[in-house]
C-alpha cells in the first residue's frame, strides 16, 4: 500500500516485459492483440503488471513446445488454470485427510 492507502500494483512497461521475457515488443503486442494479455494503463505509456513476466513466458514455452497459435491459447491457458485448481484442492482434501 502508499500513504493513501491505496494498493500500489506493480507494473513493467512493454519494453521491460518484452526484455525480462525474452521475447520482442512485436510478439507482446500479438498477445495484446489475442487478448492474452491486458495492459493496466496505456497513456502515457503501455504498463502491464509484473506477473505478466511469467505469463508471457508460459505463453511461449507452450507456443513452442505444444504448438499451439495464440488463437487457441486462451483455451489451454483456462484448461491449465483449472487443473492448478483441482490439484490444490486435492491436496488440500489429502491433507485434511491425514
Amino acid at each position: 500500500m502508499n500513504d493513501t492507502g491505496r494498493t500500489v500494483e506493480r507494473t513493467v512497461t512493454l519494453t521491460e516485459l518484452a526484455y525480462c521475457s525474452g521475447t520482442s515488443r512485436t510478439v507482446i503486442r500479438e498477445l495484446m492483440e489475442h487478448d492474452l494479455l491486458a495492459p493496466v494503463q496505456s497513456v502515457p505509456e503501455i504498463r502491464l503488471p509484473v506477473e505478466a513476466v511469467e505469463h508471457v513466458r508460459k505463453i511461449r514455452r507452450i507456443s513452442v513446445e505444444l504448438e499451439v497459435g495464440y488463437p487457441a491459447m486462451g483455451l489451454v491457458l483456462d484448461l491449465l488454470e483449472r487443473i492448478d485448481r483441482l490439484e490444490r484442492r486435492l491436496q488440500e482434501r489429502v491433507a485434511e485427510a491425514d
